[in-house]
């Protein structure tokens, strides 16, 4: 199953005194996840935040991926269950033929 999880900066900022360390460890954590595959892409937002294409077996998974991330106590998440583009546009092709007149 493939995601798309958001993460916005939430209300608590990251503390300047461990800024560099917990950035390094974030970025360090999203390269093993793009290397191992769990992230196939991942971009940022100008002025902080940023968004991830995930693959995972299960939501419940997703959740154990996101509180493993050094960052997340300092963003809001948001994560969208993503759909193959082909297969869903022809579960709606066959939907409309299906319906009457």
């Amino acid at each position: 199953m493939k995601f798309m999880i958001t993460g916005l900066p939430g209300t608590t900022p990251i503390p300047r005194e461990q800024a560099a360390v917990l950035l390094g460890a974030g970025l360090a954590w999203i390269k093993a996840k793009l290397t191992d595959g769990t992230i196939e892409s991942h971009y940022n937002f100008f002025g902080g935040g940023g968004f991830a294409i995930a693959n995972a077996d299960s939501h419940e998974q997703v959740l154990a991926d996101i509180l493993a991330y050094p960052l997340y106590p300092f963003f809001t998440w948001e994560v969208t269950p993503l759909l193959d583009f082909e297969r869903s546009f022809d579960e709606y092709i066959r939907f409309y033929q299906r319906l009457p007149g």
